[in-house]
């Protein structure tokens, strides 16, 4: 549309532009209520003092966006460097870099400067034009896991014994376990072997004496697969060794020593499997382990992470 003769007050057509990006370290609304990426890892968040109409991209992605009164929330993910602008009439601020990469759970405040409207005399003709503004959807990148390492002290629940454990691992989205227990103890200076009923194994029909006193001997070594089943939950499987024994003690008529009860003495294939569930650097471990599937024990762990590569 064309009108002659009026005279307006119109805006030129500025670029807009950074004035300062602050971290505010008294600010906690990002470490009390955190926004999670796709990996579970906590997000910087960004205040922006800018109109609504502006649009943000990072090469890392924006997790999340709410328009608040007078700022913009943005959540990015930790470690995010560069920031792109976008303005439906102001252009594009393309790869703003940041003086550091951004921090998970810290809030920093970033406030932009708009052009301002400049009085301009319109002789003869005023045109009257339409902006198309367009939407830009930012797709959130997937970033690589990064691979974690950690340990934990195990205690185990089995018949008559509690063995003690370490249990080590690594993994990015799989990975591996190893988990090695025991009881510290033996079943003694074995003189024979004897069934459940107190009988010999080797075809004497003479049953020998036994004080009453028993020892018992537990140890057991896995080794497995690990899959990160969501960010805060782990599988693990694995197979090993084990050996879990246990002795009566002979009277003294019978010369000492103690007699193996063969029926209650297993050794051979081990196998284990359970969950780890992570809270930040915690680790909790609930599985159940096996010795040729006939002696069984219950496992919990605790732990934390060793780092990250």
């Amino acid at each position: 549309m064309v009108i002659a003769a009026m005279t307006v007050v119109a805006a030129k057509a500025q670029e807009f532009k950074v004035a300062s990006v602050k971290i505010m370290k008294n600010d906690v609304s990002a470490f009390i209520s955190p926004v999670r990426d796709l990996n579970g890892q906590a997000c910087a968040l960004i205040k922006v003092e800018a109109p609504a109409d502006f649009v943000f991209s990072t090469p890392l992605g924006i997790v999340k966006r709410q328009d608040e009164v007078g700022e913009i929330l943005l959540y990015v993910p930790n470690g995010t460097k560069m920031i792109t602008i976008k303005h439906p009439e102001w252009g594009v601020m393309r790869n703003y870099r940041f003086e550091q990469p951004l921090e998970s759970h810290m809030c920093y405040v970033m406030k932009i400067t708009t052009p301002q409207p400049v009085a301009e005399e319109i002789h003869d003709t005023l045109v009257i034009t339409k902006t198309r503004v367009d939407t830009v959807m930012v797709k959130t990148l997937r970033q690589p896991l990064p691979r974690t390492w950690w340990a934990m002290a195990t205690v185990s629940a089995a018949a008559g014994s509690f063995p003690v454990g370490l249990m080590v691992g690594t993994m990015k989205r799989h990975g591996f376990f190893l988990h090695a227990s025991t009881d510290f103890r033996s079943t003694g200076n074995i003189r024979t072997e004897v069934d459940k009923n107190g009988m010999p194994t080797d075809g004497s029909s003479v049953m020998p004496y036994f004080t009453g006193n028993k020892r018992r001997s537990n140890y057991m070594l896995t080794a497995g697969l690990t899959h990160r089943l969501s960010s805060r939950l782990t599988l693990l499987e694995g197979v090993g060794y084990g050996k879990t024994a246990t002795s009566w003690q002979l009277a003294e008529e019978e010369g000492g020593g103690y007699a193996i009860n063969s029926d209650m003495t297993r050794k051979g294939l081990a196998a284990e499997t359970g969950l780890v569930w992570n809270t930040g650097n915690k680790l909790i471990l609930l599985s159940v382990s096996t010795i040729e599937f006939c002696k069984w024990q219950v496992n919990i762990g605790f732990g934390i992470k060793l780092g990250k590569k």
